[in-house]
């Protein structure tokens, strides 16, 4: 019998060493090639020379400084957004509750890279549209966007939808008695949430706080087209300058602010996964979804559901209509109506070279990427979800460890790692750095799939004589489907839209798609630049709707 069980353990060490290998070896890689750059100095000896240099300068503090201010600002206010609206959508009868978490998603169609561009368009000094309406009345530019209060602005934007997604399913699954305790013995609306909702929710605000930190800490986007212009620089935009701006580039200095990433990374995800563990164990949350809307708003019942679908014109309508008009000529820049439309601009990126290698190059990454890493995603999360080995704590901690890197500080590892490949110089290096910095996205889809599927189907295709493998296979696999295709749509979506690896990696004829729009809108071609974004927001509309259809279909089922 000890034997027995010995053998049948051995598949289940098996799966775990190679995860082990494939995660562990994407992950140390790049890892401990920041660390050997970051000691190694010009005369080819290890010391702590190049930690002296950066940490002893100033500047070094103040853009660390920087850089936490911006994170934590942005926490504060996508968290508290996301979490005022979630409430509101599950625990209120606020007028038009039901489409809220479906209205939430339009924004997250327009990437950061977009979005900076779209309030650049709005609010910049010198010709943005807003700024232009209000001259009459105040003479100067009345918003600035390329400012720290920009910066924090256009990134609370686009993440707060995140923030809502994560507090809504905590509320939704959170117990109403004690509300409605509360609400019998006389209590306000205001008051249940501030002494009843806050206290039982502690647990999912500081783990989506935490997310939220580690997403402001690696931001590059937002930070680049609105900080840089305005000199206030965060570790990402340095990292960026001291490897692809300064010659020679001081791979180094680069390491060094690597290294300190990395740190905060494995502090920041640890304490994420220690958070989402005691999250899981608090009592009141329960995997039971309850009935939502049992608290009376009164008089604020449309008023705020006004200011929040407002708010999702604002920031997921306009911008669309904004591009569009540009990219169809109907619009010039600076502003103003043209009284005609054309495809011209539509016609140049799908005619012209670059543009249309850029799209291949784009297409190739995201049904490769999203494709390897669903698949690596399946066999993590059977280790660290259905299996009792030894070590998988440590397989979870690797996979989800990358989601904290700054894409500059990934890609500074890879490329000092690679350079003497083939992969160097292609998008192959970029395929292999999407997979690494995304996995924790197809890892945390996919187990929280495989949750739900009851461990007796398992034990009984065990019991019938069928081996791990083929129990993977005939039972986890077709059960896990509608979640590895949601998994697959978005990591799609997200794969096309990425910014900071692609600047650091891509290189003449790896370009691609926010590449070609960098460089378009580098060069003045807003129209071009407009045309791109259609293009991104057209393209990535289905794998969203069919991602939401997915969802819908396994929690219903």
């Amino acid at each position: 019998m000890i034997a027995g069980r010995h053998a049948a353990s051995m598949p289940p060490r098996l799966l775990l060493l190679g995860c082990l290998l494939v995660v562990g070896v994407a992950v140390a890689v790049p890892s401990l090639t920041l660390i050997r750059e970051s000691l190694l100095s010009a005369g080819g000896a290890f010391s702590f020379g190049n930690y002296a240099r950066v940490l002893g300068s100033a500047r070094t503090w103040h853009l660390l400084g920087t850089t936490v201010a911006f994170s934590a600002t942005m926490t504060l206010f996508a968290g508290c957004t996301g979490l005022l609206f979630a409430w509101l959508a599950a625990r209120t009868d606020v007028a038009g509750r039901a489409f809220m978490p479906v209205a939430v998603l339009l924004p997250y169609l327009i990437p950061p890279t977009l979005g900076s561009i779209c309030w650049i368009f709005f609010l910049s000094p010198t010709n943005g549209l807003v700024n232009q309406l209000l001259a009459p009345l105040f003479g100067s530019p009345t918003f600035n966007i390329y400012s720290f209060s920009g910066m924090v602005f256009v990134e609370s934007l686009y993440t707060f939808p995140l923030a809502f997604i994560f507090f809504h399913a905590a509320l939704v699954a959170l117990n109403p008695s004690l509300e409605e305790a509360s609400a019998i013995c006389g209590a306000g609306t205001l008051a249940t949430f501030r002494t009843v909702t806050l206290p039982a929710m502690w647990p999912a605000i500081f783990s989506v706080a935490t997310l939220l930190f580690i997403i402001g800490l690696e931001s590059f986007d937002v930070a680049w087209f609105l900080g840089y212009p305005a000199k206030i620089y965060t570790l990402s935009i340095q990292v960026f300058l001291l490897t692809r701006y300064d010659y020679p580039p001081d791979i180094a200095a680069a390491s060094v602010f690597g290294v300190i990433a990395l740190v905060a990374a494995m502090l920041m995800v640890w304490a994420y996964r220690a958070i989402t563990r005691e999250q899981a164990r608090f009592v009141a949350i329960s995997g039971k979804a309850y009935r939502p809307g049992g608290l009376a708003l009164g008089v604020w019942r449309v008023p705020a559901a006004i200011i929040f679908y407002g708010l999702i014109v604002v920031i997921g309508v306009l911008p669309v209509l904004l591009l569009a008009g540009i990219a169809l000529d109907a619009v010039a820049w600076p502003f103003h109506l043209r009284g005609t439309a054309d495809m011209a601009n539509f016609v140049w990126i799908l005619s012209d070279a670059e543009s249309q290698r850029a799209l291949t190059n784009t297409a190739i990454i995201a049904l490769l990427g999203a494709s390897a890493v669903v698949a690596l995603s399946f066999f993590v999360a059977y280790v660290t979800v259905r299996t009792e080995t030894k070590f998988r704590a440590l397989l979870d901690y690797l996979a989800f460890l990358p989601f904290g890197f700054p894409g500059t500080v990934l890609a500074v590892g890879l490329i000092t790692a690679l350079i003497r490949t083939p992969l160097y110089d292609t998008i192959w290096i970029m395929l292999v750095a999407f997979a690494v910095k995304f996995l924790p996205y197809g890892l945390r889809n996919i187990a929280g799939s495989m949750l739900q599927v009851h461990r007796e189907l398992e034990e009984a295709s065990f019991a019938s004589g069928a081996g791990l493998f083929a129990t993977m296979r005939r039972i986890m696999l077709p059960l896990v489907a509608p979640g590895m295709l949601a998994a697959w749509s978005l990591l799609f979506i997200v794969f096309g839209r990425q910014f900071s690896l692609p600047i650091m990696l891509s290189s003449t004829g790896s370009q691609v798609l926010t590449i070609a729009l960098f460089q378009e809108f580098d060069g003045g071609q807003m129209g071009h630049v407009a045309a791109y974004g259609i293009l991104l927001i057209v393209c990535s509309l289905p794998f969203l709707v069919l991602a939401r259809w997915v969802a819908k279909e396994v929690a219903g089922s």
